[in-house]
């Protein structure tokens, strides 16, 4: 006996790139699973500076003035991912193509196919 075939997600809107959204819009930012190891990098190197303002007593006028000379500095930290995946032209928030909204595609569930949850995208 063979069993049916399941239909692809394609179409439903939590499908991206062979990857389930679902759990992620359900709760934004709960699982850090998915989140992009670069931006959470480039988070800390930025919590770290405001740390050290605060510590040191710099206004946020003054904060942001240094931030903006030693910006480039600040952010040379290499993009540690294996998968990692330079978008050309990019003017988005991460130039990786599988980066969006924070999260890291790659980190989300494999999408199993049509499944109880499928829903076509609002028009």
């Amino acid at each position: 006996m063979t069993l049916p075939l399941r239909l692809p997600g394609e179409g439903c809107r939590f499908w991206t790139a062979g990857r389930c959204l679902y759990e992620e819009l359900l709760n934004p930012g709960l699982c850090s699973g998915h989140s992009c190891s670069v931006l959470a990098v480039l988070e800390k190197s930025f919590d770290a500076f405001v740390a050290r303002g605060e510590f040191m007593g710099l206004s946020a006028e003054e904060a942001g003035r240094i931030w903006e000379r030693r910006m480039d500095a600040a952010l040379n930290i290499g993009w540690d991912c294996a998968n990692f995946i330079f978008l050309p032209d990019c003017a988005g928030d991460m130039p990786c193509v599988h980066f969006r909204d924070g999260i890291c595609i790659l980190c989300l569930p494999a999408c199993p196919g049509r499944c109880r949850r499928f829903e076509l995208p609002e028009r």
